[in-house]
This record gives C-alpha cells, sequence and structure tokens, in this order.
C-alpha cells in the first residue's frame, strides 16, 4: 500500500508521521487473519509533490511501487489520479477525492464538503465564504470544495488567500475558513481569528469553521490546548469558531497513542502534543 501525501511541504503535514502511522496500520491488520484475508501487508510512504502538476507526476511513479495507494491529499491531483488508478485497476483510498470516472475510488470517510453542506443546512447558513492558506494545497482545497458547495446549490460568494501578514488576513475576513488548524499549530489561521477579534467580527456575525477538522479526529474531551490557554485574543476570538470533527468513542487520539505505545506498537518517545 502506498500512503501518497505532500508530507515534505509544511512542517504540520510532516507532524502526520505517515511512517509511524502506516506500520502500525499494517501491523495491525498482518496479525488480524479476519483482515489480512491470507495476505501479508506493507506499507511505503511515498511523496506528493507541493504542486499539483508535480503531484500527479508522483501518483504516476506509484504504479510500480504499490498495489493500492492512500492519497493524494490534494483534490486538483484527484481527477488524473482517479483516471490512472482505473487504467491500472489500483485502489485509490482518498478522503480528498470525489473524481468522476475514478472507478476504483475508495471513500473512507464521507465526504467533509457533503457534512459541511449538511451543517449548513442545518441552520439555514444559506451565503458561504471560503478563506484558504496561501498554499498550493489548501488554495486548490478550498477552490475544491467552493466548487462543490455550489454544485449543492449554497451561493458561494467568495474565494480568498489569507497568509501570516495581518493586511491579508483583513482583506480575507469578508470571508468565512481551509488551512491548518490554530490547535494543531496553524499560523495562518491564528492570525486571522485574531484580525477578527480586532474588528469586532467574532460577536457572533461570522462563524468561522476550520476545514481541516472535518478529515480526522481531533481531540475535544477534556484536552487543554496551550494556545488558547496562553493567549487571550485568541480564546475569545475562538468563541466564533465551530468545529466539526470526526467522533472517536471508544479513545481519543491521544488515548488510542499512549495504548499503542505501551503495548510497542510505535516508539516510545513519540510526544502526543508533537504529532
Amino acid at each position: 500500500v502506498g500512503v501518497l501525501g505532500p508530507w515534505g511541504c509544511d512542517p504540520l503535514l510532516a507532524r502526520a508521521r505517515p511512517d509511524v502511522a502506516s506500520s502500525l496500520a499494517v501491523a495491525r491488520l498482518n496479525r488480524d487473519p479476519a483482515l489480512a484475508a491470507g495476505y501479508w501487508w506493507d506499507a511505503v510512504v511515498l511523496p506528493e509533490a507541493c504542486a499539483a502538476p508535480q503531484a500527479v507526476a508522483g501518483v504516476v511513479g506509484a504504479e510500480r511501487r504499490a498495489s493500492a495507494i492512500v492519497g493524494p491529499l490534494n483534490p486538483a491531483a484527484c481527477g488524473a489520479a482517479g483516471l490512472l488508478a482505473a487504467a491500472w485497476n489500483k485502489p485509490l483510498v482518498s478522503w480528498a477525492c470525489g473524481a468522476a470516472g475514478a472507478v476504483t475510488l475508495v471513500k473512507p470517510l464521507p465526504a467533509p464538503a457533503g457534512v459541511l453542506h449538511a451543517v449548513l443546512r442545518y441552520f439555514r447558513w444559506a451565503h458561504v465564504a471560503v478563506v484558504a492558506a496561501p498554499q498550493d494545497l489548501w488554495v486548490d482545497t478550498g477552490q475544491e470544495l467552493a466548487a462543490e458547495l455550489r454544485a449543492r446549490g449554497l451561493p458561494v460568494t467568495v474565494v480568498a488567500v489569507a497568509g501570516e501578514d495581518e493586511e491579508e488576513a483583513e482583506e480575507a475576513l469578508r470571508v468565512v475558513m481551509c488551512m491548518h488548524s490554530v490547535l494543531l499549530g496553524g499560523r495562518e489561521q491564528k492570525v486571522l481569528l485574531e484580525k477578527a477579534e480586532d474588528l469586532g467580527m467574532t460577536d457572533g456575525t461570522f462563524v468561522f469553521i476550520p476545514y481541516d477538522a472535518l478529515t480526522f479526529a481531533l481531540p475535544y474531551r477534556r484536552v487543554p490546548y496551550p494556545v488558547l490557554a496562553n493567549n487571550t485574543k485568541l480564546r475569545l476570538a475562538y468563541d466564533a469558531v465551530l468545529t466539526i470533527t470526526i467522533d472517536s468513542p471508544d479513545a481519543s487520539f491521544h488515548e488510542a497513542l499512549e495504548e499503542a505505545k505501551k503495548a510497542y506498537e510505535v516508539p516510545a518517545n513519540l510526544d502526543p502534543a508533537e504529532v
């Protein structure tokens, strides 16, 4: 199984530790005869380029290295990846893709755009705007999200880009959020929310929804986040944030990681705060 992602594009993605996660997954898979189905599974981490054209080239290079592919993360590469996987008759497992013609595509999660649409429809929030971090991955994700929401009938009026500078954040604050979560160290989201607090936009007029938390189980039960505890302005601004994430009722990510460390399934020196 090839695990394809832009692991070298920014430090937060590198913290995902795909090498450790994929090794843990295949080790547990191989121990369970019902899941292994007579096969011996192995995983190889494959680099996905930061820009979409080069990311497609990375998919091409995966043909001879893997029997199935997990990824890509960049939705702009999904169309080509889906067609290539179909031509090779290889499963493509990706939560970022919904490409037409991708007959071997397997979606491991509900489509983030579909979940977001259901929440927006429930609260009758008809007007939506998307703001993305300036990296290609997030710009492409924001554009794809806007297109999917428009296809579902929501009038997405603005797709803007906001970087780490306050001037960029101020220009983007006419819209509501695709970037790394501030809880995990996302600098662009921190600047955006702090500028929103400065401009009085966190009084309930706007709702800020982090997109990335839709794709993983963000710990939320009895979990301290130092970035909020140590920053009064950000803590006040976070009152305007609605986080939608995957529930993990059996164990939070931190609890599951500690259990894996105690069972010697992952390195004991892994710090949950750094993963």
